[in-house]
C-alpha cells in the first residue's frame, strides 16, 4: 500500500535525553565562564631578567661577562640602565627573533614603565658593528641600526621623543679586544697574537681585518681561530646598546665634618697591580616565562541575532596550544554548543560542532601574532528550525575540512601582551546528510520526519548537502594567554670578571 506516512522521529526517550544533554551543557558552560572569569582577574606577573643573566655571553660550555659601552652623558645624580639589541650580519632591520632580542625588548619596555616616563632624563642609543666588510658599509649599518631602535622607541614611547639621542662607535675593535682578553678557552699565545693585530698602530683597518681572517691559523682547543671569533664574539658586538638615564635622590651635603671624628683619606691601590682571577659560579635559571595555552571566543558567534528569537549566541570556546617557545606552529581545538529552543515559535538552534586546526605563523618568534595560514577538519550534529509558521526544520550530521588565513593583533604596546584580537576566514568542503522534519503537529507535540514513500523502506538521512570549495567560516576572536611556563635554560658555568 502506497501512502503518505508520517514517521515519528523523536519520542519521549529522545526528549529525556535532550533534557539531560542540556543540563550537562549548562554545567560545562558555567565551568568555562568560571575559568574565564578567574583568568581575566589574574594579573600577569612577569619576572624580570636579573642583572647577571642579561649580561652573560655563552662561549662553548662557559659564560663570560658581556662588555658594555659607556654612555656619553654623565651626571652625579643620574642612574643608568642598559639594554642591548643585536643585529644579523650585514642587516639593519630590528628582528626580535634574533639571539635574545625578544627578551631584551620586553625588559626594555618593563624598565621604562617601572622607572616612569616622567623620571627619565635621557635615552642614549650607542650602536656598533663587528669588524667585517668595508668601513663605509659598517658606518651605514651602524647609522641605520640606531635609527631602527630610535623608530621603535618613537612608536612605543612617543613622549620620550625629545629625550632620545644617537651615538655610534662604528667598528667595535675595543670590545673585541676585551672579549679576547677575557676568553676562558683560547691559548695565551693565540690571545696575544689577536691582541697584537687589534692594538697595532702601524696596520690599517683593512690590513687588520685581513690578518685576523687569514693569519690566525688554528688553536688546539677551538680549531679555526677566526671562525671561533665570528661564531661567539662578532654577533655580540654587532649591536645597539640602549642606556636609560634617570634621576636619583641626591645625597645630603654637610657644611662641616662632625666634631670628634677624624676622616682619613683611603690609600689608593694601583689598578695595574690587581691580578684578574675569574670567579666560577652557576648561571641562575632564566625567570622568563613563555605562553603555553590560550583560550578564545569568537565574538561574531557570541553576538548572533535572529529576528524571531532575538539574541541567541552561538556558545563557543577555543584553545590554542603553543608547543615550542620560538616556533611558528600551534594547534587548536574549537567547540561550539548552542542549544536554543522555543516550542511556541518553532525556533531551534541546536548544534554540536568540534573542530581541530593546525596553524603556521609567517614569522618565527613573533609571540604567535601577525599573519598565519591554517588547515582544519571538523564534524558536527545539528537541529535547525527558523520557521514560526510551518515549523519545518532540518536535522542531521556533517563534516569537512579546508584551509584558512588570519591575522592576530596584540592588544597592547608590549610584544608579549596576553590579550589578542584575531581576524580570520576559512574556505573548504562541507558535506552533510540530513532529513527535513515537521515540528508543527498540534496533537502529539512531537517532531516527525517528512517522508512520502513506503514506511518499511524508510531510512534516516535520505538527503545530502554538499558545499564544495566555498567559504566555511569567518570570525573576530578575542584571545587570552591563560597558561605560561618557564623557558628552558641549561645549567652552565659563569665566569665573572
Amino acid at each position: 500500500m502506497h501512502a503518505c506516512a508520517l514517521i515519528r522521529a523523536r519520542n519521549t526517550v529522545m526528549t529525556t535525553e535532550r533534557t539531560n544533554v542540556i543540563r550537562q551543557l549548562r554545567k560545562f558552560f558555567l565551568v568555562l565562564v568560571t575559568l574565564a572569569t578567574c583568568a581575566f582577574m589574574t594579573v600577569p606577573v612577569y619576572a624580570q631578567n636579573s642583572l647577571n643573566t642579561r649580561r652573560l655571553l655563552h662561549v662553548g660550555d662557559t659564560v663570560v661577562q658581556r662588555i658594555m659601552p659607556k654612555p656619553v652623558s654623565d651626571s652625579t645624580y643620574l642612574s643608568t640602565d642598559y639594554t642591548e639589541i643585536h643585529f644579523e650580519l650585514n642587516k639593519a632591520d630590528l628582528n626580535i627573533s634574533y639571539m635574545d632580542n625578544g627578551l631584551s625588548m620586553l625588559r626594555l619596555d618593563r624598565v621604562i614603565d617601572s622607572i616612569g616616563i616622567e623620571n627619565i632624563s635621557a635615552i642614549e642609543i650607542i650602536s656598533q658593528s663587528s669588524p667585517e666588510g668595508t668601513l663605509e658599509r659598517n658606518t651605514w649599518l651602524t647609522e641605520h641600526r640606531s635609527k631602527a631602535i630610535q623608530n621603535y622607541l618613537y612608536r612605543v614611547f612617543p613622549e620620550l621623543k625629545s629625550r632620545i639621542s644617537i651615538n655610534k662607535i662604528t667598528e667595535s675593535w675595543e670590545n673585541l679586544a676585551q672579549y679576547v682578553a677575557l676568553d676562558p678557552i683560547l691559548d695565551e699565545g693565540t690571545k696575544n697574537k689577536i691582541l697584537d693585530i687589534i692594538d697595532s698602530k702601524e696596520l690599517s683597518v683593512a690590513t687588520k681585518k685581513s690578518k685576523l681572517k687569514n693569519s690566525l691559523g688554528k688553536d688546539e682547543k677551538v680549531g679555526d681561530v677566526y671562525a671561533y671569533l665570528t661564531k661567539y664574539y662578532y654577533p655580540v658586538i654587532r649591536n645597539s646598546g640602549i642606556y636609560i638615564l634617570h634621576m636619583l635622590e641626591p645625597e645630603p651635603e654637610f657644611d662641616a665634618e662632625p666634631r670628634g671624628i677624624q676622616v682619613e683619606e683611603p690609600t689608593p691601590v694601583p689598578t695595574d697591580s690587581i691580578a684578574y682571577t675569574p670567579q666560577i659560579a652557576p648561571i641562575p635559571e632564566s625567570p622568563h616565562k613563555r605562553p603555553l595555552l590560550a583560550v578564545k571566543t569568537n565574538l561574531l558567534y557570541d553576538a548572533f541575532f535572529t529576528n524571531i528569537q532575538g539574541w541567541t549566541p552561538i556558545y563557543n570556546v577555543e584553545a590554542e596550544l603553543y608547543p615550542t617557545e620560538n616556533g611558528r606552529w600551534s594547534w587548536l581545538v574549537e567547540y561550539e554548543f548552542p542549544w536554543h529552543h522555543n516550542d511556541d515559535n518553532y525556533y531551534y538552534l541546536q548544534i554540536l560542532n568540534l573542530q581541530f586546526e593546525a596553524r603556521r605563523y609567517f614569522k618565527k618568534d613573533s609571540y604567535h601574532t601577525g599573519h598565519y595560514l591554517s588547515a582544519y577538519i571538523g564534524t558536527n550534529a545539528f537541529d535547525i528550525c527558523f520557521d514560526p509558521d510551518k515549523g519545518k526544520g532540518y536535522q542531521g550530521e556533517g563534516g569537512g575540512g579546508g584551509l584558512g588565513y588570519g591575522y592576530v593583533l596584540p592588544l597592547g604596546r608590549k610584544p608579549d601582551t596576553r590579550w589578542k584580537l584575531e581576524f580570520f576566514v576559512k574556505a573548504g568542503i562541507y558535506i552533510a546528510k540530513y532529513d527535513p522534519y515537521d515540528a508543527g503537529d498540534p496533537f502529539a507535540g512531537k517532531y516527525y520526519y517528512i517522508y512520502d514513500d513506503y514506511t518499511k523502506v524508510f531510512m534516516k538521512r535520505n538527503w545530502k548537502f554538499q558545499w564544495l570549495f566555498y567559504p566555511t567560516g569567518a570570525g573576530i576572536t578575542l584571545s587570552y594567554d591563560l597558561i605560561h611556563v618557564k623557558s628552558k635554560n641549561k645549567n652552565k658555568t659563569l665566569i665573572e670578571p
